[in-house]
């Protein structure tokens, strides 16, 4: 009976708590802010209680558990104020979006990238940003930077920062970065055509933010001479068959259009197209001629590419396999560590209490209320917040304080993935009519017409499309689309129908909360069906208007409604991944394509930091050599079979970001 007595007392307690959430806590909380913590908790059961500070510490902690966070900040009360709105979520997507703003200036900056296209045949007319509106954005995304790099090193110390080699290139960068923007602010006009080296600098801000991207350039730089010497390798393996094909294929004065004049007249031109016959791009071109002079030729190069290609080339595949292999599993053995580490810090600091007089009591189990307080406070996903709390209920029927193992059994449930988690709670269907008719539309079988009518839907596009194309007779165009336009407009209304009896029948939250693969297949069906009721009122047609048939013969470039309505439905076809994971072998094979994407933004980000560096970078040496290519070569008219300019390659210069 009393221990019926103290429960009830601590799930009053409890209730008395959760209701005392104001509603500014409740926005706070909402969008992703960090919520005051300014009274302590006094547990009448016990005698004793905890300060706001030792309730503040212990959830910075619990946050820091949430997301993989160092604990090496300081812990007064000012710093962890600061480092908590440091580390919020909301403050986290702004800092995110200053990264993305920073990285997207180089497409509107001079010379910008906005034009219909690069090609200087037609000299584009580029659409041109006010000068000082963009030194505006680039010095808040900077000053933004520099807030955040300073809020860092006040929060860690000096101690901590001098030790981390990406910060410290973060403040070299942020620093030289502001010179540079003030002095081309106030010094400089928008007519400068030198250097801008922080542009170059740009990717750094990015993977300073960025764990994963730290350790897959430390695994990089880790094995970097091996995998130097394996593309040394490969080079010396075409210097080598360059040379061997200078003697094989000598050149020939009689002959000027022989293999050894065409391709290997020189050590340049030699190494050169065996380079680019490496990366298999033009075989027929310089494996034919030699060829058809003699069978036996085509042996030197099949030679060169089973060697090249089947061998070096899966060497330094291999080389870099291992390189990143491992850098993975000591993330995450890290990042676990770092959790566990957190979690243990938030229970030792709970251990401390102030008792009745005044003194502190240190413990070896707290409270599960106080843990259920704390817990209130952190910013963490809703999911992972019930769970903890469910287990957190159970366990105080058993006993009202907990001990570190049942801490850290609890808290581990942070590593459960929503996502992976069991099955949704769908409510078992009875007998009756209406139940029988969402059996229904469960069922596999539903799902399988539904497929069926998508591939359909497609082929009728496919067909309607063609038609469109074929016939240059708009009574013609009328008399064989019409039919298909019917028909697919029936496809889009049992598609949204179908998404509609899904919904109904599962339950609109668990239905789309199951898959994503459900929200994509609402949004295209959803779409298709607006876009085909727009397309309707307006035109008072189903097939393609007289208007866009009259604007295609006079090759204007337009992109009309009835194409977005075509492009959609084409859409339909990703239904056929729903027969992907019928197969075991298939499934394996997309799982690991999807896992690829899934754990290769680290390596995707270096190489993203790579091209947009060397895109700058030829920008600042080669901007505007297209242009005067292009004006010598209208004062020669000579035209060289193969060359840049023969091939038409115009477009491709480094005129601007997007070119570039």
């Amino acid at each position: 009976m009393e221990r019926e007595e103290i429960i009830n007392s601590i799930e009053t307690n409890l209730i008395s708590n959760f209701q005392s959430i104001t509603i500014k806590n409740r926005l706070k909380k909402f969008f992703g802010l960090p919520t005051s913590i300014h009274s302590e908790y006094i547990d009448d059961n016990e005698q004793c209680s905890w300060s706001s500070n030792t309730l503040l510490c212990a959830t910075t902690f619990l946050e820091d558990a949430v997301n993989y966070q160092s604990i090496r900040h300081k812990i007064t009360r000012k710093y962890l104020l600061i480092y908590r709105w440091f580390s919020c979520p909301m403050i986290k997507k702004l800092h995110q979006i200053m990264l993305i703003i920073n990285l997207c200036l180089a497409f509107f900056e001079r010379p910008s990238s906005f034009s219909i296209t690069s090609d200087v045949r037609d000299k584009p007319d580029r659409i041109i940003f006010p000068y000082f509106i963009l030194m505006t954005i680039e010095g808040l995304t900077l000053l933004w930077f520099s807030c955040y790099i300073f809020v860092k090193i006040a929060c860690f110390g000096m101690k901590y920062i001098r030790q981390r080699f990406w910060i410290v290139i973060f403040f070299i960068v942020i620093s030289y970065s502001l010179c540079e923007w003030f002095v081309m602010l106030l010094f400089l006009s928008q007519t400068y055509q030198g250097i801008r080296l922080r542009r170059m600098f740009r990717p750094i801000f990015m993977i300073e933010s960025s764990q994963l991207m730290k350790k897959a350039f430390a695994a990089l730089h880790k094995n970097a001479l091996t995998i130097i010497a394996s593309i040394s390798l490969a080079l010396i393996h075409i210097l080598f068959f360059a040379v061997m094909a200078m003697f094989l294929f000598p050149r020939s004065d009689t002959r000027p259009d022989s293999q050894g004049s065409t391709y290997f007249s020189n050590l340049h031109d030699s190494t050169l197209q065996l380079l680019v016959l490496h990366s298999t791009a033009n075989n027929p071109d310089i494996m034919i001629p030699a060829y058809s002079d003699n069978r036996l030729n085509a042996l030197f190069f099949i030679i060169f590419v089973v060697i090249g290609i089947y061998w070096i080339q899966n060497i330094i595949t291999a080389v870099v396999y291992r390189a990143f292999r491992g850098y993975f599993l000591n993330s995450i053995i890290n990042l676990q560590l770092r959790r566990r580490i957190a979690v243990r810090a938030s229970f030792e600091i709970l251990k401390k209490r102030i008792t009745s007089e005044g003194l502190i009591e240190i413990k070896d189990n707290i409270p599960i209320s106080v843990v259920q307080i704390v817990l209130n406070y952190v910013s963490m996903n809703k999911w992972h917040f019930d769970r903890i709390n469910e287990r957190l209920s159970a366990l105080i029927h058993e006993n009202d304080s907990i001990n570190l193992d049942q801490y850290s059994h609890t808290m581990q449930l942070l590593d459960l993935n929503p996502k992976l988690a069991p099955g949704l709670n769908i409510r078992t269907l009875g007998e009756n009519t209406l139940d029988r008719f969402k059996a229904i539309c469960r069922s596999k079988a539903f799902d399988f017409i539904g497929t069926i009518l998508a591939i359909l839907s497609v082929l009728f596009v496919t067909i309607e499309v063609s038609d469109h194309h074929l016939n240059t007779n708009y009574n013609d165009i009328v008399t064989y689309t019409l039919p298909m336009a019917i028909i697919n407009l029936c496809f889009i209304f049992y598609f949204v129908l179908e998404i509609v009896l899904k919904a109904w029948a599962f339950g609109t939250v668990n239905f789309f909360r199951s898959s994503s693969m459900h929200i994509l297949e609402a949004i295209v069906a959803f779409t298709c069906f607006f876009l085909q009721i727009i397309y309707l009122a307006i035109h008072r047609t189903l097939i393609v208007s007289l208007i866009y048939v009259e604007m295609i013969k006079k090759e204007k470039t337009i992109f009309p409604l009835w194409a977005a309505i075509k492009v959609c439905n084409m859409l339909f076809i990703y239904r056929l991944i729903r027969f992907l994971p019928a197969s075991k072998n298939i499934r394996i094979i997309v799982g690991t394509i999807l896992d690829e994407f899934r754990n290769g933004g680290a390596f995707f980000g270096l190489l993203f930091s790579f091209y947009y560096v060397y895109s700058i970078f030829g920008m600042e040496l080669f901007g505007g050599e297209v242009d005067d290519l292009y004006r010598r070569y209208n004062q020669s008219n000579i035209t060289v079979c193969g060359t840049y300019e023969q091939l038409e390659y115009w477009p491709n210069g480094f005129n601007d970001f997007y070119a570039s």
